[in-house]
């Protein structure tokens, strides 16, 4: 209910603010005039007040840099319309512009009310736009996150079913099949395990620690039936860790580079460590792979690694880093540290 009644106020802001002014403008004539019987005096003084300083006040406002401060700019635009609209109001309602000066504390002290009243509404005005503003920013910010992480779930999982990946894997089944038919039929279930996880995994909003690596488990059980005794792998999770909340396809990403990059294009035979650790206030996530240094591109990093610094710094801001080393000349190692939430340490 509060946020339809915001909406609608900040909509229609002017026509609330206009509204309330020659209401209570209305209000303080007609008690004057109840007490002292001068009709045309007493509208025409309280309306030019009021409707004066509602005008500078919406004027001023509507103009009025951010930087300065909006209590301090709606007191002085009040004391400035005050005086203005007295003026007018004296010259409109007795032909003598300092008339209320001179005679009538009344209405000056009627009129500082009405600037109050109209000051106050505005400020009131004001604070519901900024709230309003606010909020649409931050719904705006997660529309724009919403929409990076589907664009990266659609991009990971067309990376995992990209046309060298399925043909490498079909040939490797199809070259199984007469020689090593149950070694076939593995990999045949591997590769139908990865999609039924890839699949499922696409269609969720938010991931788990447990999901991830169960998609990053499918994903190198296909590649080690394709590799064989060329990769070697190792998937470590520290205990309670298994429910936390992470972005799908955060780590897979990581894995997949680190097998393209690193373990395929050797000729040796390659290894793949992920580890998953509280240290601290943080989850630690680390995906270490083997390498041959002259294989290395120029910063060591593929597209996969890029696309996960993007999602880390869309999701978490600053809380959250990826870091690169090489702990040793052939190894790589990817870091990723998350600040975890207060229930969760």
């Amino acid at each position: 209910m509060f946020k339809r009644f915001f909406a609608y106020a900040r909509e229609h802001a002017t026509t609330w603010i206009v509204a309330v002014t020659v209401v209570f403008c209305t209000l303080v004539a007609t008690v004057l005039t109840l007490l002292n019987g001068a009709v045309w005096l007493n509208y025409t003084a309280s309306y030019s007040i009021g409707l004066t300083c509602m005008s500078l006040q919406l004027w001023v406002h509507k103009r009025r840099p951010k930087t300065w401060n909006r209590e301090w700019v709606t007191v002085i635009t009040g004391i400035v319309s005050l005086a203005l609209g007295l003026l007018l109001g004296g010259v409109l309602g007795a032909f003598d512009p300092f008339y209320f000066y001179r005679t009538s504390p009344i209405g000056v002290v009627g009129g500082g009310i009405a600037c109050i009243v109209a000051g106050f509404v505005i400020l009131v005005m004001g604070y519901i736009r900024d709230l309003e503003a606010e909020r649409d920013a931050v719904r705006q910010q997660e529309l724009v996150m919403e929409r990076e992480l589907a664009t990266a779930q659609l991009q990971t999982l067309q990376a995992q079913i990209e046309p060298h990946f399925l043909f490498n894997t079909l040939a490797n089944v199809q070259a199984l099949i007469e020689n090593e038919p149950s070694k076939a039929v593995s990999l045949l279930d591997s590769l139908t395990q990865l999609f039924r996880v890839s699949l499922d995994y696409s269609r969720a909003r938010t991931g788990s620690v447990l999901q991830e690596i169960e998609l990053v488990s499918s994903y190198l059980a296909v590649q080690q039936v394709r590799m064989g005794e060329r990769l070697s792998y190792e998937i470590d999770i520290q205990d309670g860790l298994h429910d936390i909340e992470l972005p799908p396809f955060l780590v897979q990403p990581l894995v997949e580079n680190a097998i393209k990059h690193g373990v395929e294009p050797s000729a040796k035979s390659g290894r793949v460590e992920v580890r998953v650790r509280r240290s601290e206030s943080f989850l630690r996530i680390v995906v270490l792979n083997t390498f041959e240094p002259d294989h290395e591109q120029v910063d060591g990093s593929g597209v996969g690694i890029d696309n996960v610094k993007e999602r880390l710094d869309s999701v978490y801001s600053e809380c959250a880093q990826l870091q690169i080393d090489h702990p040793a000349s052939d190894l790589f190692r990817v870091k990723i540290d998350i600040k975890l939430e207060p229930e969760q340490v």
